[in-house]
């Protein structure tokens, strides 16, 4: 999840590499869930390796995590994702632990670090303000983190950020597309709206309905053909990368790759 905050408001002021330490330290939280007992809105998003993880730590599927309401979908950044149903505290939470801790998504890994895009790659900071715990001890991030094949992990999480800038663009260019010609038929004089019509193959339509309700028809169409559009592709990348099963004693990340080729070649026809 995107925030927009000035870093240098929300953090220490540093960025750091995986092999760097940071104030992260917390005795192992001991006597305390703050983080996972609180509202946290939509921000502990899923990527496709955290459903990879999930299913490994459940057992369960995406439809049956979504249908006991462990998670939910949003609007995110102008697409739809899955994340942490988190309105009254993390599900996952029994007597102030984490039952899947092992296998948590990897934003709360991260807690109390954000991550700072710089093109496809990123560092990490450190959030002052989130972690109630004042006093902590250094920890080496790549140690914090605890994510086995930490390289191969990172570099897919900046394929995964990547491609949601694509499939971000994808909609936004649909939407735009779809609002510059409605804008264009709202403005035709009747004889211009009439060409339009006869030039689309519409001239009969055109005499049938009249001007008026031939032009409302068609701004009409417009919307309703973009909307589809935008939710077909979100439907597409939500299909594939999170409600068709990952097999979790295969490889994960050649997994995500061959869906990732699949889902490109299927936007592509979108």
């Amino acid at each position: 999840m995107l925030r927009y905050e000035d870093i240098s408001e929300i953090s220490d002021g540093r960025l750091y590499g995986a092999e760097d330490k940071a104030l992260l330290g917390t005795n192992g939280c001991k006597g305390c869930s703050h983080c996972c007992e609180s509202d946290m809105g939509h921000s502990i998003v899923l990527t496709p390796y955290d459903m990879y993880q999930l299913k490994k730590g459940t057992g369960k599927s995406f439809d049956e995590l979504l249908v006991s309401f462990v998670l939910e979908l949003s609007m995110i950044d102008e697409v739809i994702l899955p994340h942490l149903k988190m309105d009254t505290g993390c599900k996952f939470l029994k007597d102030g632990r984490c039952t899947i801790h092992e296998f948590r998504p990897g934003i709360c890994r991260l807690f109390p670090l954000g991550r700072l895009y710089e093109g496809d790659a990123f560092k990490y900071f450190l959030q002052i303000n989130e972690c109630v715990k004042t006093s902590r001890t250094p920890v080496k991030i790549s140690d914090w983190l605890g994510i086995e094949d930490l390289d191969k992990n990172t570099a897919n999480i900046s394929k995964w950020h990547k491609f949601l800038k694509y499939e971000t663009k994808r909609v936004t260019e649909i939407k735009e597309m779809a609002g510059f010609e409605i804008k264009r038929i709202e403005g035709l004089e009747e004889k211009d709206l009439l060409g339009h019509a006869i030039a689309t193959g519409e001239a009969e339509i055109y005499e049938e309905k009249g001007a008026d309700d031939y032009r409302r028809d068609k701004l009409e169409e417009l919307a309703e053909e973009a909307e589809l559009r935008v939710k077909e592709i979100m439907k597409t990348v939500l299909r594939i990368f999170y409600m068709e099963g990952y097999n979790t004693e295969a490889d994960f990340y050649e997994q995500f790759d061959a869906r990732m080729k699949q889902c490109l070649a299927e936007l592509r026809h979108i």
